[in-house]
């Protein structure tokens, strides 16, 4: 009896155990594949291993499966959040561009396929230009530059539309506009555009800067396309101007995508509360530094609509690095500035680094690092790799805001030319300050030429200083035709007269457009730009400077075929300079001429320089004319 009871047990349970099984192969909801990211990717890159993220109803209990020539699925990962799964991919060299199909099966369901394209690299993509002492930048605030595309000023699927009475709206700047202007930014001399970021900014309000990013993967459609900003960077190139872009690691939009579905937990820091950064970012060079303060600086919120991104998630740490692989790749990128680089974790900013590098070994790497002291700027400039006892962040260029804040303070009222001296006298503390980055203004600061008090004089002097000194200058838009906004962001960040914002608005990008004040500071900047592309004293040249006297700043550049002399009277009196101090300097050289004003110096032994003015002194020996003509 007792057999038959167990017996009978068995049975029933082997019973309930089949039945259970042909309802989990019979009832499973089938996969749904809703996004795959990065959207693509290329046959014969150096690291080998991509992970995929993938988003659908029911996706965490498929099965995955990929067949496809030098391929190998590694690993699958399950979040947790049953909508996302994260694929382990090994690319090897042998797999060819074509089309992966990855087959997600749930039970008996029919597989879903996903076609996941694999593409040849464009040529040319492993061996990028990057950017060094010989490039000039502009920086471009895309919505305020020019409007080429009106029909995109309003896009439906995306909140706010174009509103020019709000000063930090959108007033309808885009893509197509900048690439109406190539012309423009060539002939005044430029070399290379860094565009404040142009990806999604799906935000309610304050969407027009593009620092708070809503997907990562797509051009916001108020600027255009992906495809335009390729087109773009195609254009660019075919006219010798490299393409630098804007990226954020930090923090994104609340209103991304993944705020509302998100795979890990963890993903933000903080989530769901609001923890705003404490902006430290001393803390984390000082030895002495708290733990509590290096922290906050890290984890918390930049401002309230942004999320901090916990790059501690190794499955969000590796969607960056990848994103910016991704954007690099299919743009045929030459640099990218990274915003808030203090705020981010710094082993991971370093991984990143070298992730990009080993890929693109001559790229170009700048970390926006706000921060008024030249030894803090240097914890986060290039160290060398024999520099063994430093922090390296991996990058090869920082902001250099101490010299930002010496070209305000020597060129205003009461300036003194000292201030320039004392912040480059402390270039022993970077391997290549040749790589910082200088500017005089940008999108987060007022105008320069209302900084120094909308003197034309002083402007000059000081676009002298910044296009003839070590460094890669940055100049922002409409500074070469004295801008002088101030105040609000969104009101410094001006539209650019002829941008098309405005119905019958004067053109200044035409010279008929601009002032005769205007005209002036534009050809003074254009002839320094222009004549900087074919020096090589510039480009590779060694400084040599002297300590200012009576508010007169002298100093050289000199390579093997070219040496040039700047002389900058910061007065409002004319001085006769007596030239035996800078011997050492002048020594071969019998004469010179000014490439601002085209004006022959025969006698190099004393010099009349006017009030409040500079001089560029191409400098010309009997031993050596051939090669300084």
């Amino acid at each position: 009896m007792k057999k038959n009871i167990i017996k009978s047990s068995y049975f029933y349970f082997l019973t309930f155990a089949l039945l259970v099984l042909f309802q989990h192969d019979n009832f499973a909801q089938k996969a749904e594949v809703e996004r795959v990211e990065p959207p693509f990717w290329w046959a014969d890159m150096q690291h080998e291993n991509v992970k995929l993220l993938v988003q659908g109803d029911n996706i965490s209990e498929a099965t995955v499966a990929i067949d496809y020539p030098g391929i190998q699925l590694d690993e699958v990962h399950k979040a947790d959040n049953p909508r996302f799964l994260f694929l382990d991919l090994t690319i090897s060299s042998a797999a060819q561009p074509g089309t992966v199909e990855i087959k997600f099966t749930n039970g008996k369901k029919k597989p879903v396929v996903y076609a996941y394209e694999l593409k040849a690299r464009e040529e040319g993509r492993k061996a990028f230009q990057g950017l060094d002492q010989s490039d000039v930048m502009y920086l471009i605030t895309p919505d305020r530059f020019a409007n080429g595309d009106p029909s995109n000023d309003e896009v439906e699927s995306l909140t706010e539309g174009k509103n020019m009475d709000f000063h930090s709206g959108r007033h309808g700047g885009d893509l197509a506009g900048i690439s109406s202007k190539t012309d423009y930014i060539k002939n005044l001399g430029m070399t290379a555009v860094w565009l404040n970021p142009v990806l999604e900014n799906n935000m309610k309000e304050y969407s027009y800067h593009g620092y708070a990013t809503t997907d990562y993967y797509k051009v916001d459609a108020r600027f255009g396309s992906n495809e335009d900003y390729k087109l773009l960077t195609e254009k660019f190139h075919e006219n010798d101007i490299k393409m630098v872009m804007d990226m954020v690691f930090n923090h994104c939009g609340l209103e991304h995508w993944w705020m509302k579905d998100m795979p890990y937990k963890d993903w933000i820091h903080h989530y769901p509360d609001v923890v705003i950064t404490n902006h430290a970012k001393s803390a984390i060079s000082d030895p002495h530094a708290a733990q509590a303060d290096i922290d906050q600086n890290e984890t918390g919120w930049f401002v309230s609509a942004m999320p901090d991104l916990n790059q501690d998630n190794p499955y969000m740490a590796n969607y960056l690095i990848q994103n910016s692989i991704w954007w690099i790749e299919y743009l045929g990128l030459d640099g990218i500035r990274m915003d808030t680089h203090p705020y981010n974790k710094p082993e991971f900013m370093k991984e990143w680094a070298g992730r990009v590098f080993k890929e693109y070994p001559d790229f170009y790497l700048v970390g926006e690092t706000w921060v008024n002291d030249e030894a803090t700027e240097a914890y986060w400039a290039y160290k060398s790799p024999e520099n063994e006892h430093s922090f390296n962040s991996g990058l090869n260029s920082i902001t250099d805001f101490p010299l930002c804040f010496a070209i305000h303070n020597a060129f205003k009222p009461e300036g003194d030319v000292l201030e320039l001296y004392k912040v480059i006298s402390k270039d022993f503390l970077y391997d290549d300050p040749s790589m910082n980055k200088i500017f005089a203004d940008n999108h987060d600061m007022d105008r320069y030429y209302h900084i120094i008090g909308e003197d034309l004089d002083k402007f000059k002097m000081a676009m002298t200083f910044l296009l003839t000194t070590r460094g890669i200058p940055q100049v922002y838009y409409g500074t070469e035709m004295l801008m002088r906004k101030y105040g609000e962001h969104g009101t410094l960040r001006e539209d650019f007269p002829g941008g098309n914002f405005v119905t019958g608005e004067r053109d200044a990008f035409t010279e008929k457009g601009r002032t005769d004040e205007e005209n002036e500071a534009f050809r003074h900047i254009k002839t320094l730009l222009n004549w900087r592309k074919e020096s090589q004293a510039i480009a590779d040249g060694h400084l040599k400077h002297y300590v200012p006297y009576d508010n007169v700043y002298v100093y050289s550049q000199t390579s093997q075929n070219e040496s040039f002399v700047v002389l900058i009277n910061n007065n409002p009196e004319a001085k006769d300079l007596d030239m035996t101090r800078y011997r050492e300097i002048l020594d071969g050289y019998e004469s010179g001429r000014d490439i601002l004003t085209n004006q022959n110096y025969n006698d190099l032994t004393n010099i009349s320089i006017g009030a409040n003015e500079s001089l560029v002194l191409i400098l010309k020996s009997p031993f050596k004319t051939e090669m300084n003509d």
